[in-house]
């Protein structure tokens, strides 16, 4: 049988020494890296801190308070460096002091931020993803698109019922009522852990459907938002995607001072979503104002052509009508020439030249063997007729 402990502890005391090894170990406070996994705001700020290893494994976790005294002081001092407040999903530098208490555990209160680190974390990581794209080969593929002439079926990529996307629907759906170009909307998460996910399927979505029916481009728009809500945006495997898109991609995400990893790869990026529909309206009016000049130029070239059809049909007609005319002429003159040539075979002015017509009647002997088939025969001369007879022997 066992024997009982001959010394025990009541449960607040043990917490209550591992407070005060804490308080001891750690006196004072220190600076902490993390990453903020969770954020809860109920006047005071609930964070949920955690560190993951190289591989993303979670290593460790535990919370942090920034009570409300401290609080507006320091989420100031954060947004106007940052350009954000502190939020999920960001690397944070904190100043803090580690904190147990029996009945609500560990914690860590939250005494100061250095903004430069998560500016920095986020630049690293923006550097990084670059870096690898660049030597994948990726970077610059994008790029290698032309920028449309002209637009006439665009795919539209932005998160429900976003501001931005409002924006842009004012010109868009002008143009569509116009029907000078149809737009395609695919929704997406932007912001928090699900957003790489989110935008990697509905990119997915978009290649689908380009493939059964071509898009011109994507237009990617979010509109306005802290810094801090763009770097969900800042993805490899979201980057990898849109870099191999089989299409243009336009990138209107509304932030003028900082870029993403989308805009970076983007054959065209825009500060605004209305700058990016703007961009697309002016395509669309260019390219009619070409169409227009095309069709004047071709009405233009297709009536100096006429004319000058007209013209050689007019010279062509004079031409053979001078020609006909000649034509007629000679053949008038050989007529007549005929004609004078027969008048001059006539019986009278054959019998004016000398000649004689031998007739029986009204009929002309032409042959001896015809004048001695008898009857009688006359001699016509030019001053007139002389009866004659053929004797026995037909002399």
């Amino acid at each position: 049988m066992t024997r009982g402990p001959q010394t025990s502890l009541n449960l607040d005391e043990l917490l209550g020494y591992v407070g005060m090894v804490i308080e001891r170990g750690i006196p004072g406070s220190v600076w902490v890296r993390a990453e903020i996994a969770s954020v809860t705001d109920r006047r005071h700020l609930y964070l949920d801190l955690v560190q993951h290893d190289a591989g993303g494994r979670e290593v460790a976790k535990c919370r942090a308070n920034l009570w409300a005294r401290e609080r507006f002081a320091i989420e100031g001092k954060f947004r106007r460096a940052v350009g954000g407040g502190i939020v999920a999903g960001i690397a944070v530098l904190l100043s803090v002091v580690p904190e147990f208490h029996p009945q609500f555990g560990f914690s860590l209160t939250v005494l100061d931020v250095a903004p430069e680190f998560t500016i920095g974390d986020m630049a690293r990581k923006l550097d990084a993803i670059r870096d690898t794209l660049t030597r994948e080969g990726l970077y610059e593929r994008n790029k290698a698109f032309e920028v449309p002439r002209d637009f006439t079926r665009v795919a539209v990529m932005s998160p429900r019922n976003a501001a931005g996307l409002g924006d842009f629907r004012r010109e868009a759906d002008r143009l569509a009522a116009a029907r000078a170009c149809d737009f395609v909307y695919f929704e997406a998460t932007f912001q928090g852990r699900e957003a790489p996910k989110s935008l990697l399927r509905a990119l997915a979505d978009v290649t689908l459907e380009h493939a059964r029916e071509p898009f011109d481009a994507l237009v990617v728009v979010r509109g306005g938002g802290a810094t801090t809500d763009l770097a969900w945006l800042n993805d490899l495997d979201l980057a990898r995607a849109a870099c191999t898109l089989p299409m243009p991609l336009v990138t209107g995400i509304g932030h003028a001072r900082d870029d993403t990893i989308l805009d970076e790869v983007a054959l065209v990026r825009r500060d605004t979503p209305s700058k990016a529909a703007a961009f697309i309206l002016r395509k669309i009016a260019e390219a009619a104002g070409e169409a227009a000049a095309n069709f004047a130029a071709i009405a233009s070239v297709g009536r100096e052509v006429l004319g000058r059809a007209e013209r050689e049909t007019d010279e062509i007609h004079g031409r053979v009508r001078r020609a006909a005319r000649r034509l007629v002429d000679r053949e008038e003159a050989s007529v007549d020439a005929f004609m004078r040539q027969a008048l001059g075979l006539s019986p009278q002015r054959t019998l004016r030249r000398g000649y004689a017509l031998v007739r029986r009647g009204a009929h002309v002997v032409t042959t001896a063997e015809d004048a001695r088939s008898g009857g009688a025969l006359f001699v016509q001369f030019r001053d007139g007729d002389v009866p004659v007879t053929l004797d026995s022997r037909g002399s």
